[in-house]
């Protein structure tokens, strides 16, 4: 499962690499890209091995919990 996702990412970045090349302001284009391209990688494979990310509403309660509760 993981070989194919890495599979399936790996043909989206190709499909898409000819467009960022011809981008004007290719610099930013590609960290913005990758940036957003590796989260989205990053967050699948942990659903794939069964370590979902924390949800917001967790860290929120916990930065909560630090203020309010000594």
């Amino acid at each position: 499962m993981v070989i194919g996702l890495l599979v399936f990412f790996l043909i989206i970045a190709l499909i898409d690499l000819p467009q960022l090349l011809k981008a004007k302001e290719r610099r930013k284009i590609m960290f913005l890209y990758f940036f957003l391209f590796s989260t989205a990688f990053i967050i699948s494979l942990l659903q794939i091995i069964d370590k979902a990310p924390i949800s917001p509403s967790d860290v929120i309660k916990k930065i909560i919990q630090t203020i309010w509760m000594p």
